[in-house]
């Protein structure tokens, strides 16, 4: 497997503030997950495709959106032949607790619908969109979501495809994408001056509990299988506390 590390000075990931990024390219998927290749093909696979030569969009809003994400450096304008997929290491790694309530402006229950990916203006920057109806709101410091309401939610990363055809996964090491279709528990921030919604974690809920979006994190193991039921009533309860 080749593999080249890098190290980056700094790096703005929307409201994550990191300073300094390890860098690491994938020759083989497969060999990056040795564990489970297949389960990390699926988890992949979510990750939606923007072409490199994607032109403006014809929504003014869009491309403005596009701009705004010029904040960071993740997309190489030229990849080797052999890349499929490139991981980027925040250091410090994320250190925010399992139920992030405290460290969301947006806790909400909702279903994922349709899912794109665009580069930023300058094309070092790929972002991943999300629709999201809510369900529920659990925490709100934001004006005008209740139930009904459609989201856009956002989070870094997603694949590129090149002009020779070839396609390159640009990912956050331990963040993955929501499923289409699938409810979620959603631990969202605002960003970009409160004109975007960035996923900070979130959890599936399934018919066998919970199931962490981001796995790979230490923090949120504990809470896999939990009950829907149970992991609400634990984040109500902290938006509880954190009111009182």
């Amino acid at each position: 497997m080749h593999k080249l590390t890098y190290f980056l000075l700094v790096l703005v990931l929307g409201t994550l503030g990191l300073s300094v990024v390890r860098h690491r390219d994938l020759a083989n998927s497969t060999t990056a997950r040795q564990k489970d290749p297949d389960h990390h093909k699926r988890i992949n696979e979510r990750f939606p495709t923007a072409d490199y030569d994607e032109r403006d969009l014809s929504d003014p809003r869009k491309n403005a959106k596009r701009k705004r994400y010029n904040d960071g450096k993740l997309v190489y304008s030229a990849v080797e032949p052999w890349m499929v997929e490139s991981e980027f290491t925040p250091e410090p790694h994320f250190t925010f607790p399992a139920l992030p309530v405290a460290e969301s402006d947006l806790v909400v229950v909702g279903t994922v619908g349709n899912a794109q990916s665009h580069l930023s203006e300058n094309k070092k920057n790929i972002f991943s969109e999300f629709d999201l109806v809510v369900e529920d709101v659990l925490k709100s410091k934001l004006s005008g979501v209740a139930q009904g309401s459609v989201l856009t939610i956002d989070r870094i990363g997603g694949h590129v495809k090149y002009p020779n055809g070839q396609k390159v996964l640009y990912r956050v090491f331990g963040m993955n994408m929501p499923q289409a279709g699938s409810r979620y528990l959603f631990f969202l921030n605002s960003k970009h001056n409160k004109e975007d919604l960035s996923i900070l974690t979130g959890y599936e809920l399934t018919q066998n509990g919970a199931a962490p979006l981001d796995e790979e994190l230490p923090q949120v193991k504990n809470l896999t299988g939990v009950s829907e039921k149970d992991i609400l009533q634990r984040v109500r309860n902290l938006v509880r506390n954190s009111s009182n």
